[in-house]
């Protein structure tokens, strides 16, 4: 007992001493102080749990110096843990089994000022299939396969100006009809003719493509973006080891019993009235968790690369009976692959996905506004950039409106699918470079088999068979489609496995970085 007591009493004043260090050192929110002390009296009591979140520089971020032309850079690469750290053991003490999926991320990039189609070629005399449509200096793509093939034509016609191989490691294709092999004065004409701003567009992308190499030699990895891109604006949880816990805390407690339907109006109140201060009680609060002021969440993980969290009860069954109750009456269309610039927002005629899907925004109702504030908790980002703000709110961002796409409501049928694909897109060339940063699948219902959520490729020791998350109603699934450098996660592949029997119900909440469009 004396030991315990102790304890407690070393533990109290060693978070306390932390915490005011650290909001004097200015890297502790004050949105964010209560989740710190509860996680730290966590780890005070309960050693196995680390501490939540860490606002640190990534360790695994390398200083990589390089030379492209204009003198002396340096850009900090992310170079992927040792898989021997995941299991907690020596690096060098195991090597990473090859995945049986074998797949990559396809990136086109178009450097001519005109507007071009992407095709994938069947290659067996078949007209090709239409992935895309690539505006100038801009890129697009698709995950795929080794030996498969592309090819770009005019808007106008279908006369094929350039065709594509997939040969891995390569993922990244340039179509560049400015650049004249060994004739350095059409070259120069031919960007003559060009106005200042493709110029520029140009250059980025000759530049990036320069770059490109030199980060492969020191990563190992594809630059799926424009140099130079910056680092994520949001936090990061970190994903060290399989099974490392963190936990986040958040006072928008569960719903257990539903409000009335008057009481689940669509909300239409101002940005400004709709801040909560922390010692504010929650809308509806009435209808929640009794005698609980706080929800804590701990992530799990489960991977490493790509970094992917599972949370078990994210939401409650009364959350997740409202959402289906919602569903009743909404069209469900016929869901799209869409998710990158220039792709095409055609339905999908190649079974790629064959699910329904709506659309729920946050405005709905209140509870589907508590959802997104909770998600806001998990992932450690100011509520406020999940929704339209006032001027004064934020105003170091260029955009005024949520970082979040609308909630997507899927639905599966027996035998629908989607396959393995990512929820990233290639980043225009511009200053902000946005594109989606991560993805929380939120389950609504279980007891279907089939159904799982599959990440083909994922990095570990002991199978080359892919990690599978079982759907389970209120659990949620965290991952990043972006690495800390700021390159695209070409690992965060991943696929919704068929539905054998049964249906199963879902949502998906997007998150961009930095921010949405």
């Amino acid at each position: 007992k004396d030991q315990s007591e102790l304890r407690h009493k070393k533990g109290h004043v060693q978070i306390k001493n932390l915490y005011i260090t650290m909001r004097k050192q200015g890297c502790l929110p004050t949105l964010y102080g209560l989740s710190f002390l509860v996680s730290f009296f966590a780890y005070a009591w309960s050693e196995p749990l680390t501490c939540s979140a860490n606002f640190e520089r990534d360790p695994a971020l390398k200083e990589m110096k390089f030379d492209i032309g204009y003198g002396e850079e340096t850009f900090e690469a992310y170079i992927q843990p040792d898989v021997s750290t995941f299991y907690q053991e020596k690096p060098g003490s195991r090597t990473a089994v090859a995945p049986h999926f074998v797949a990559l991320a396809g990136m086109f990039v178009n450097m001519s000022p005109d507007n071009l189609r992407l095709y994938w070629d069947p290659d067996n005399g078949r007209p090709g299939s239409i992935i895309a449509y690539n505006t100038p200096f801009q890129a697009t793509g698709t995950a795929t396969f080794p030996t498969h093939k592309f090819y770009f034509t005019p808007m106008d016609s279908n006369e094929v100006v350039a065709r594509f191989t997939v040969t891995p490691p390569q993922s990244v294709y340039y179509y560049d009809p400015l650049d004249v092999p060994n004739d350095p004065e059409q070259t120069r004409r031919n960007l003559d003719a060009l106005s200042e701003d493709e110029l520029e567009k140009y250059m980025i992308l000759k530049k990036t493509k320069d770059f490109a190499e030199k980060y492969f030699e020191f990563t190992g990895r594809q630059y799926l973006a424009n140099y130079p891109r910056k680092q994520p604006s949001h936090f990061m949880w970190s994903a060290d080891y399989l099974g490392q816990m963190h936990w986040a805390t958040t006072k928008e407690t569960h719903f257990v019993e539903l409000p009335s339907d008057d009481e689940l109006q669509p909300i239409r109140a101002s940005p400004k009235e709709r801040v909560l201060k922390e010692d504010e009680p929650r809308f509806l609060q009435q209808y929640r968790t009794k005698d609980q002021d706080i929800l804590n969440m701990t992530l799990k993980v489960t991977s490493y690369a790509p970094r992917v969290f599972e949370i078990d009860n994210f939401l409650s069954e009364v959350e997740a009976q409202h959402i289906l109750k919602l569903a009743t009456g909404m069209d469900l269309s016929l869901s799209t692959t869409s998710g990158s610039a220039g792709r095409t927002k055609e339905k999908d005629n190649t079974n790629t996905r064959t699910s329904r899907n709506t659309w729920v925004p946050r405005e709905k109702t209140a509870i589907v506004d508590a959802i997104y504030r909770r998600a806001a908790d998990l992932i450690q980002i100011d509520e406020a950039l999940l929704r339209p703000r006032d001027a004064g709110t934020h105003p170091d961002r260029s955009s005024r409106s949520s970082i979040a796409e609308t909630l997507q409501l899927v639905h599966y049928e027996n035998g629908q699918q989607y396959t393995a694909h990512h929820d990233f897109g290639y980043p225009n060339v511009d200053d902000d470079q946005s594109a989606r940063y991560l993805t929380l699948l939120l389950y609504l219902n279980e007891g279907m088999v089939g159904g799982q959520t599959s990440f083909p490729r994922w990095v570990n020791a002991e199978t080359g068979k892919a990690l599978t998350v079982e759907p389970k109603i209120g659990k949620a699934v965290l991952f990043y489609s972006q690495l800390p450098d700021g390159n695209m996660d070409d690992l965060s592949q991943h696929a919704a496995l068929p539905v054998t029997y049964g249906e199963k119900w879902l949502m998906n909440l997007w998150v961009w970085d930095p921010v949405f469009g």
